[in-house]
């Protein structure tokens, strides 16, 4: 017996041929999907049918049967999913949404959930996908409760468009989005707004501790106040549901701009909300975990070994629309992603609940500002500070804080200036890169006195490697600090401390990855010459 295969499409109303399945057993299935394509041959194809059927029956000689005697059975999950992705896609034509090339597929064993493929080859630069931005959840005015909008103005974006998902389930099906939210997740397990404190604390990197604690206040702080004055903003959401639901938004909302950057809106986008992230990555031998090694025996984590996205948006053009197109070439089957920016893993984790394995922009803050890295230097180095006149501890000091801004007035019309000026913490990245402050900080404390780096004079490279050095002791002295190493993390991501919930793989690896980063600084940055904490070796 057949299952019929909802078929909708983007596109002019020609007939689909779906793919074979796989004949073995699997809990759950790689290829349902509804595509949304126009396909070369599709007029000729006759009708969209699964070749999906029921087991066949065992036979007499049981030794003998293989797994090809089994065909795969559909769920009736499975069946749900693949229909509600087809009323999903109606849904979006039915409001403008134009395409070409894509299908959804369905969550299987990859952990990633639902995403989009490619359903035959795309060029590079072909639209895939245009959606009008009215066809979205907006963060407006526009649906929320007109006694909640002077409260609901002053809140966060995300506490704005969570209320309005809240307010559309709380309709069930007379909400206009019921297609759409039907395959919007509750929750992002992963986020740390819904962590217990166990799990903050497990993060054991302290910015990130603090931030997730912040945003977590934050939240709780929001729910209470629009408790008080404006309930029907949460459509009856209790802390936990209001949570969840802010997880929710923070993890699928695109920002929009103009094609001349003006005017910036916030939306839930249908469909395009299916693009998983992919972006640079480093070499997977790069990594200590991975490799084993340190020094020259492995590849560098910088520059990144290659992008793996494939898709790009445009900014919003006159006509409200966005639009995507391929940025390499697809074959059948091949994900279709997008890079969610390069980012450090601590924006991943806050807003979308995971962290890329690889990612080269990730960072580690060593020192709150320069009067902290200053200090510890200090600190770190009495012979160079306290051994002499007090004059000439004055001299370095001030040699060092010109140096500083010497630097900040070099970089200031660059990328890196705007960084620095936004930016007060001073940071190591993968690559053994760091904060160019950090550097000229220490190695003018090393090269002498205020008058001769105030005149130009050059500092050696003598004063760079030890400026490298002292920062790789301090990422060392960091990597102490954190009381799992890398290889008990690894450990309890293969599991073997139990099931791996989305919070715990969240928050361990993350943590795992900033080692990662603090490993690399030492090896790049100590040049072989400090040694890993004997945790690490």
């Amino acid at each position: 017996q057949q299952l019929a295969v909802t078929s909708v499409r983007l596109a002019p109303p020609v007939r689909v041929v779906r793919r074979g399945c796989a004949t073995t057993r699997r809990r759950v299935s790689r290829v349902a999907r509804a595509s949304f394509v126009d396909q070369p041959g599709d007029d000729v194809a006759g009708p969209a049918a699964s070749t999906k059927t029921k087991e066949k029956a065992p036979t007499a000689n049981v030794a003998a049967e293989t797994e090809d005697a089994h065909e795969y059975v559909e769920s009736d999950e499975e069946v749900r999913e693949r229909q509600a992705v087809g009323a999903l896609v109606r849904w979006c034509v039915e409001r403008g949404a134009t395409g070409s090339g894509l299908s959804v597929r369905l969550p299987d064993e990859s952990n990633k959930g639902r995403g989009l493929e490619a359903s035959r080859d795309v060029a590079v630069d072909e639209p895939v996908l245009s959606l009008p931005l009215e066809m979205g959840i907006c963060d407006a005015q526009e649906g929320h409760p007109p006694e909640a909008w002077e409260t609901m103005m002053n809140a966060p974006w995300g506490v704005r468009l969570a209320c309005r998902v809240l307010q559309e389930r709380a309709k069930g099906e007379d909400s206009e989005y019921a297609p759409y939210l039907a395959l919007v997740p509750v929750s992002v397990p992963g986020s740390p707004l819904l962590y217990d404190e166990k799990e903050v604390v497990g993060l054991q990197y302290p910015p990130a501790v603090a931030e997730a604690r912040e945003m977590r206040d934050a939240v709780k702080k929001w729910h209470g106040i629009l408790s008080e004055k404006c309930p029907s903003a949460l459509a009856g959401a209790d802390h936990d549901a209001f949570a969840a639901a802010v997880s929710v938004v923070h993890s699928r909302t695109y920002g929009v701009a103009g094609e001349k950057g003006e005017g910036y809106f916030r939306a839930l986008l249908p469909l395009a909300d299916l693009l998983n992230h992919a972006g640079d990555e480093y070499d997977p031998e790069a990594s200590f975990a991975a490799s084993g090694e340190s020094g020259d025996k492995k590849p560098p984590m910088w520059p990144p070994a290659g992008d793996k996205d494939n898709v790009a948006w445009s900014a919003l053009d006159d006509s409200g629309t966005i639009a995507f197109a391929a940025t390499k070439p697809l074959a059948p089957g091949d994900e279709a992603t997008m890079s969610y920016g390069e980012r450090s893993n601590d924006h991943f984790l806050m807003y979308y609940g995971f962290t890329p394995p690889r990612n080269p922009h990730d960072d580690v803050v060593v020192f709150q500002d320069i009067e902290h890295a200053l200090s510890w230097h200090m600190v770190f180095h009495p012979e160079l500070w306290d051994s002499g006149e007090e004059s000439e501890a004055n001299a370095r000091e001030s040699a060092a804080r010109a140096a500083v801004k010497a630097t900040e007035a070099l970089l200031a019309s660059t990328k890196d200036g705007e960084l620095m000026n936004a930016e007060p913490r001073l940071k190591v990245l993968p690559g053994g890169r760091a904060d160019a402050r950090l550097v000229s900080l220490f190695a003018a404390a090393y090269a002498g006195t205020d008058a001769g780096v105030e005149k130009g004079k050059e500092i050696l490279d003598v004063d760079i490697d030890s400026a490298h050095a002292d920062i790789a002791r301090r990422c060392s002295e960091l990597l102490r600090q954190m009381p799992t190493d890398l290889k008990r993390d690894a450990a309890i991501l293969r599991g073997e401390d139990g099931q791996v919930t989305d919070a715990t793989r969240s928050c361990v690896s993350y943590r795992a990855h900033k080692k990662e980063v603090l490993m690399d600084a030492i090896a790049t940055l100590g040049k072989g010459a400090l040694e890993l904490p004997e945790a690490y070796r």
